[in-house]
C-alpha cells in the first residue's frame, strides 16, 4: 500500500512560484553568457543581446494578449503548456547553431514566459 502526501493548497503555491522564479532569472542568466554566446556564434555581443531584448518584448506582448484571450480555460493546462513551451524554447537556445534559430527559441521563450506569469498570478 503507498500512501501520497496530499496536495494542500500552499504545495500548490511553491510550484507557481519555483516556475516564476525561474522564468525571471532566465532574463537575467541569458544576459550574463551574452559574451560567451557571440563567441560561441561568431557574432557580435550586440547582436547576441537582441536575444535578451526579443525574449522580453515577446514576454511583455504575450502577457496582456494571452491573459485575455485564455480567460476561462483551465489554468492547470495552461500553466504546464507555458511551461513546457518555456522548457522547449530553452532547450532550442541551448542547442542553437546560428543567430536567427537563437533569437526564434528566445522570442519562443517568452511568449511561454509571458503566458505562464499572468495565469499564475491570477491562479495564486
Amino acid at each position: 500500500m503507498t500512501t501520497s502526501t496530499p496536495t494542500t493548497p500552499m504545495n500548490r503555491l511553491y510550484i507557481l512560484v519555483l516556475g516564476a522564479f525561474a522564468l525571471g532569472l532566465d532574463a537575467y542568466v541569458m544576459a550574463g553568457l551574452l559574451p560567451k554566446v557571440a563567441a560561441d556564434l561568431h557574432t557580435s555581443e550586440s547582436a547576441a543581446g537582441q536575444m535578451v531584448t526579443l525574449f522580453t518584448l515577446c514576454y511583455a506582448l504575450a502577457a496582456p494578449v494571452f491573459a485575455t484571450a485564455l480567460a476561462g480555460r483551465p489554468a492547470k493546462t495552461i500553466l504546464t503548456a507555458a511551461l513546457l513551451l518555456f522548457t522547449a524554447a530553452n532547450a532550442l537556445t541551448a542547442l542553437a547553431g546560428s543567430l536567427a534559430v537563437l533569437l526564434v527559441a528566445r522570442a519562443l521563450a517568452g511568449v511561454g514566459a509571458g503566458v505562464y506569469s499572468p495565469m499564475a498570478a491570477a491562479t495564486a
